[in-house]
């Protein structure tokens, strides 16, 4: 009885952490990468151009 609950909840539960540990592997190469761009870890100071 128990099981049909839990097992579920489990399953649910370890696909979500596994996307959020992959999510933050990705987040953390970007971060430590210079050649990779990311719009959130950018250090220009310039303004954006407008066309």
């Amino acid at each position: 009885m128990v099981l049909q609950f839990a097992v579920p909840a489990l399953i649910g539960f370890a696909f979500v952490m596994i996307a959020a540990y992959a999510g933050s592997l990705r987040a953390l190469e970007v971060y430590f990468d210079p050649d990779q761009d990311s719009i959130f870890l950018s250090d220009d100071s310039d303004p954006p151009s407008t066309r």
